[in-house]
C-alpha cells in the first residue's frame, strides 16, 4: 500500500510531540506493517528494501501486546526509531521520484539523445539517419534526438569540429518541401538544406567559425536575434564573448583538409592554435599572454613534426620557441 508522504510525516511529528491518539498510533503501526517498499523503480536494491522494511517491522511490531507501565518509555523509543526509519524510506522514495530517469511512454520525458564522440587522435566519420555525412575531429562530440531527427527538421548539436556533407531530405507526403538541417553550437545555429560546410566550435575556444564549401547556409544567433547568410568560399567568425560576427573570405579547398589528416588553422587566434598543437602532439607550451594577443594564423600541415608546425606558425609573428628541459617556451626573436 502506498500512502501520500505528507500525512505520514505529519503523523510522525505528532508522535514525536506526544500528541497522537491511540487510534493514530494504531494507524502508524498499520502503515508500518503495510508499507510497500518493493517498487521496482526505487533506487534501493531489493536486498536493501527488504532490510529496511524488516528492521522497521521488527522494531515497531514486536511489541503489539499491552506492556506494563514501566516499559512504555522504551517502547516509545523503539517506535520513534522505527518512525525515523519510515521518514528515511519516504524521503528516499521522494528523492527518487523527483530525480527519476525518463522512461519511454511518459509524456514528460526528456528526449534520449544519441551521442557520438571522438575522444581519440584521428578522424571519425559518421553517417546520420538521413544519409548525411559528418567527419568529427578529435575531442569532438555530436548529439541528436533520434525520435525527432528528420521530421520537421534535422537538429544536431556540435561541440568541437565537424565537416558536414548534408543531403536534401523531403517531408513525407510532399513533393518539394525540404527538411532543414540545423547545427546548434551554443547560441549560434547554422541552417542548411543541402550543402558542405565546416564548423569549429570547441568549448574552450573563444570563437565559433563556420566555413562554407558549396551550397548556402544561414546563421541565426539566438542570443541577439541576428541572422546572416553565407556564400561559398566565405567563413563567419563568431565571438562568444561579444556575440558579434565577421564574414571573411576562405579557401574552400582548404576547409576540409583536416578530414584527410592535415592540421588546419583558418583564421585561428594564435593562443588557440598553440593549444591545438599541444593537444595534437601531446606537448606542453608556455608563453607570456602578451606575446600571442591579437595574433591569428592561417596554415595547414600534414605529417609534420610539432617543431616544424610550431616554427612556422610562430615565424609569421616574429616569434620562436626554445626548449627548457621538458618545457617548450615561446619567446621573441
Amino acid at each position: 500500500m502506498k500512502q501520500s508522504p505528507l500525512p505520514v510525516e505529519e503523523l510522525i511529528q505528532r508522535f514525536r510531540n506526544n500528541e497522537c491518539t491511540p487510534q493514530e498510533i494504531e494507524l502508524l503501526q498499520q502503515w508500518m506493517a503495510q508499507l510497500d517498499l518493493s517498487d521496482e523503480l526505487t533506487i534501493l536494491s531489493p536486498e536493501q528494501l527488504d532490510a529496511v522494511k524488516s528492521r522497521m517491522h521488527l522494531q515497531l511490531m514486536s511489541e503489539r501486546t499491552i506492556v506494563p507501565e514501566r516499559h512504555r518509555l522504551p517502547y516509545r523509543r523503539r517506535l520513534l526509531v522505527a518512525a525515523s526509519w519510515l521518514v528515511l524510506a519516504v524521503s528516499t522514495i521522494l528523492i527518487w521520484y523527483f530525480n527519476r530517469p525518463s522512461f519511454p511512454g511518459n509524456a514528460d520525458n526528456k528526449p534520449l539523445f544519441t551521442v557520438i564522440e571522438n575522444n581519440h587522435a584521428g578522424i571519425r566519420r559518421v553517417t546520420l539517419p538521413d544519409g548525411s555525412q559528418v567527419w568529427l575531429n578529435m575531442y569532438s562530440r555530436l548529439e541528436f534526438d533520434p525520435k525527432q531527427f528528420n521530421r520537421t527538421r534535422r537538429l544536431v548539436k556540435l561541440s568541437g569540429e565537424g565537416f558536414f556533407e548534408v543531403v536534401p531530405s523531403l517531408e513525407p507526403g510532399t513533393a518539394n518541401k525540404k527538411i532543414p538541417f540545423v547545427v546548434e553550437t551554443g547560441s549560434l545555429h547554422t541552417r542548411v538544406l543541402g550543402t558542405a560546410f565546416n564548423i569549429e566550435a570547441y568549448e574552450q575556444e573563444s570563437e565559433v567559425r563556420v566555413s562554407l564549401v558549396h551550397g548556402k547556409v544561414a546563421l541565426d544567433d539566438t542570443a541577439t536575434d541576428q541572422t546572416t547568410e553565407l556564400s561559398p568560399n566565405h567563413m563567419v567568425r563568431y565571438s562568444k564573448q561579444t556575440q558579434s560576427w565577421e564574414v571573411l573570405p576562405v579557401e574552400a579547398a582548404n576547409v576540409a583538409l583536416w578530414t584527410q589528416g592535415y592540421l588546419v588553422f583558418n583564421e585561428v587566434p594564435l593562443k588557440e592554435a598553440l593549444e591545438r598543437v599541444e593537444n595534437s602532439y601531446q606537448v606542453h607550451i608556455e608563453y607570456e599572454p602578451a606575446l600571442v594577443q591579437h595574433k591569428r594564423i592561417t596554415a595547414s600541415f600534414r605529417n609534420s613534426t610539432w617543431s616544424t608546425v610550431l616554427t612556422n606558425i610562430l615565424f609569421v609573428h616574429d616569434l620562436q620557441f626554445k626548449k627548457a628541459g621538458e618545457k617548450i617556451v615561446v619567446v621573441r626573436k
